[in-house]
């Protein structure tokens, strides 16, 4: 098992793409111990990206491994914002 897996998100991280990101999370959690989200390419993102991210997180800590997002951009941040959630881990309530 790789230590640290980087898996870069695409342009579109909305529901209509959110099972196959599903899968992808899912499969590189299985695969590592620190799994990084590159959100560096992400030009859509709505409140699936931010259920996603916050499930595979929790998924993470149950099981000793670590989840972190890199290179969120002002969508991914926005995404997180309307959620009431900062747009890193642990991905608490904003102050």
């Amino acid at each position: 098992m790789p230590a640290r897996f980087s898996l870069t998100l695409p342009g579109d991280c909305t529901v209509r793409v959110i099972r196959t990101l599903h899968g992808e999370i899912a499969a590189a959690l299985a695969s590592t111990a620190d799994l990084t989200l590159d959100c560096t390419g992400v030009e859509r993102a709505d409140i699936a990206l931010v259920q996603l991210v916050v499930s595979a997180a929790g998924t993470a800590e149950r099981q000793s491994k670590r989840l972190t997002l890199v290179g969120a951009s002002d969508v991914v941040k926005g995404a997180f914002a309307r959620a009431g959630l900062d747009a890193q881990a642990p991905f608490r309530r904003a102050a």
